[in-house]
């Protein structure tokens, strides 16, 4: 993991990195509560030993006292100092502990006492001093005749001090250790949860599980959100959508493609509202372009542009009326829609029958026909319109779509013997755009669930279809190419400028 990748991390998880942080200093402050408040006191002994008639012995001495402080260290935390400390303090006596330790290269020993109360410890490391002593004179002199002096003697060098404050607990010290632990407790939930988690969240975890680019990358804006409804312009969104319009052009130079099935693996991910722009843009460029709406299951273009949406493909597909009749334009010029009509109780047969896929070569000679499509995983449909369409786009709710989702919905395609022209990346939050790529991705429109069983019922309605803006009669019945719209594309439609189409006057 590189430096770039651990601040992505970690601004990734910031929220949940600073809750345990937050978490580890309260308890770890909670908990200093518990322990026992204690004073410390130090005193100092000298150990010497020999004589000084003369340098050599004055050596030897000294080098003697310094072997021998850091046994008597050692003997000050004995039982036997205790309880001659314990005499020598006599009934009240306080309670603690007794530790010693030598500095480096040198002969006093430091007496260190921990009481509950100051008093305690003063009068503690005091008498920890004396009793180390006396010990140490009864070891040196064991086997000697009474009223020997041992050699080697400790004496008192400095007392104690009466301790002003207790050295624990220590509030900010523990604070500090528990900011610090939840902080790396809480990078080790990170990173194990990233672990578990197979949502796809980069550019790079796409391409690698779909073997195919990313061609668009969607911001979550509020003008694709769920309430969104008609031209009422596309923010942010709008770039992005040109970039996708401008990547699918150079998704096969020598052959353009002229039919594109728009899916996704799951429901609501925003496939409908990903299709529907996609068209806005492209018939914004100048360019004619049919939008399907080929999910027979839970169709939503009709909505999404306020038409008219009891008749519309199945009726077609049917041949109760001709793709013409059902046609519907849009405030968008180049731009008319088919509804999906009636909802019917074999989706797949229709979608997958000889009279869809003609239909969809009659109108990619003359338009170029975005297909909105089941998702992939629940249903057959989008694969069956992959198969007869020159490709397909697989839109994905980053943060959500899973990346088993993304190789399954590849397998199928090349099962069915569809190709894969490219992921969208949808509903991309702003702030988690690269400052390599654009910020794209939005809220797209969420199904409250997908049925596999079928109704009746017909297509949503709106109260008041979209004006019309006429279209020129077919050529065909299962072909049809608009007449050629005004040239003026007003800020509502897209936001795009005049210069962002070409000009159909003349033609």
């Amino acid at each position: 993991m590189t430096v770039t990748d651990f601040v992505r991390f970690s601004r990734t998880n910031a929220l949940l990195l600073l809750l345990f942080t937050i978490v580890g200093g309260a308890l770890m402050f909670g908990y200093t509560f518990t322990k026992p408040t204690l004073y410390s006191a130090t005193a100092q002994g000298l150990v010497s030993a020999g004589g000084a008639d003369n340098t050599g012995s004055a050596l030897n001495g000294v080098s003697l006292a310094q072997t021998k402080a850091q046994e008597y260290a050692a003997l000050a935390s004995s039982a036997p100092v205790a309880e001659r400390a314990a005499q020598a303090l006599g009934p009240n006596a306080p309670g603690g502990s007794i530790s010693a330790s030598v500095s480096a290269v040198s002969s006093v020993i430091n007496f260190t006492a921990i009481s509950s109360t100051p008093n305690g410890a003063r009068e503690l490391a005091d008498a920890a001093v004396n009793a180390t002593r006396d010990e140490a004179a009864q070891i040196e002199t064991t086997g000697e005749p009474a009223g020997t002096q041992p050699s080697v003697r400790i004496y008192p060098f400095d007392n104690a001090t009466t301790p002003s404050l207790p050295f624990s607990p220590d509030f900010k010290k523990a604070t500090a250790e528990g900011l610090l632990a939840g902080l790396v407790a809480g990078y080790l939930w990170a990173a194990f949860r990233r672990q578990l988690d197979s949502r796809v969240r980069h550019q790079d975890d796409v391409e690698r599980h779909l073997e195919a680019p990313v061609v668009g990358v969607i911001p979550k804006v509020p003008e694709l959100a769920e309430d969104y409804r008609g031209d009422t312009g596309l923010g942010n969104a709008a770039e992005a959508l040109r970039m996708l319009r401008t990547n699918l052009r150079f998704i096969d130079v020598d052959r353009h493609p002229r039919s594109i099935v728009v899916t996704s693996p799951n429901p609501g991910e925003g496939k409908s509202t990903v299709a529907a722009n996609l068209a806005r843009v492209l018939a914004a460029a100048g360019q004619p372009v049919v939008l399907i709406d080929a999910d027979l299951r839970k169709p939503m273009v009709a909505t999404i542009f306020n038409l008219e949406g009891s008749i519309g493909l199945t009726q077609a597909l049917a041949g109760d009326i001709t793709l013409h009749d059902v046609m519907q334009p849009t405030t968008t010029p180049d731009l008319v829609v088919i509804p999906a009509g009636r909802i019917p109780p074999n989706p797949s047969e229709l979608v997958g029958s000889r009279r869809m896929e003609t239909a969809i070569t009659e109108l990619s000679k003359d338009h170029l026909v975005i297909i909105d499509a089941p998702p992939l995983l629940p249903v057959t449909d989008a694969g069956l319109l992959a198969r007869s369409a020159d490709g397909a786009l697989l839109v994905m709710h980053v943060g959500r779509t899973r990346a088993e989702h993304i190789r399954l919905c590849a397998r199928i395609l090349t099962q069915v013997g569809g190709r894969l022209f490219g992921g969208v990346m949808n509903l991309t939050p702003p702030k988690n755009m690269g400052s390599a790529v654009y910020g794209y991705g939005y809220s797209g429109k969420k199904y409250n669930g997908y049925g596999y069983g079928y109704g009746d019922s017909p297509a949503p309605t709106p109260a008041q279809p979209s004006p019309p803006a006429t279209p020129a009669a077919p050529t065909a019945t299962m072909g049809t190419q608009p007449a050629t719209a005004g040239d003026n594309i007003t800020d509502q439609e897209l936001g795009l400028s005049r210069r962002d189409r070409r000009s159909k006057q003349g033609k």
